[in-house]
């Protein structure tokens, strides 16, 4: 199945390649009221990362990054949600723009609906984040925190 998944993006990135497609994606740092952060682990990457995905056409940003944490983890998020920074990620030679927001507050039980992609689902301390913990998800939550300056690029 992990090989159907990427031949399936690679074929799609190729013809975004075709036309110069820009994509938009959506990140969320999800936190509960105990301060932990949600994160999942995925079928086809290493190491765990925000919960996010692509914006589907007609979608808003704000629909999207609502619909993949509940597709990825089972949490349903509230209304306390803000926009904090839009990347350029420079991604398989396409030019990718993920937003990323940050969800506090969140409460719920995780279960992810899509086994296919996603392998596990938690919430961590920040102050305990699991050893393979992507760069980009640790530098993430190190901009939020204030301990370094937001990148302009993912």
């Amino acid at each position: 199945m992990k090989l159907i998944i990427e031949l399936g993006r690679r074929i799609q990135n190729l013809g975004r390649r075709a036309v110069r497609a820009k994509t938009v994606g959506v990140r969320a740092l999800v936190f509960d009221s105990d301060n932990r952060v949600l994160l999942v682990k995925h079928t086809y990457r290493e190491g765990w990362h925000t919960p996010g995905g692509a914006v589907n056409n007609g979608e808003t940003p704000i629909d999207a990054v609502r619909r993949e944490v509940l597709e990825e983890t089972g949490v349903t998020l509230d209304d306390n949600i803000d926009l904090f920074a839009v990347y350029l990620n420079k991604w398989r030679n396409l030019d990718d723009f993920p937003i990323l927001y940050v969800a506090k507050n969140q409460e719920g039980d995780v279960a992810t609906n899509d086994r296919y992609e996603i392998a596990e689902v938690g919430w961590f301390l920040l102050d305990s984040l699991p050893e393979d913990t992507t760069q980009k998800t640790r530098r993430r939550i190190e901009e939020y925190l204030g301990n370094q300056a937001v990148s302009n690029t993912w």
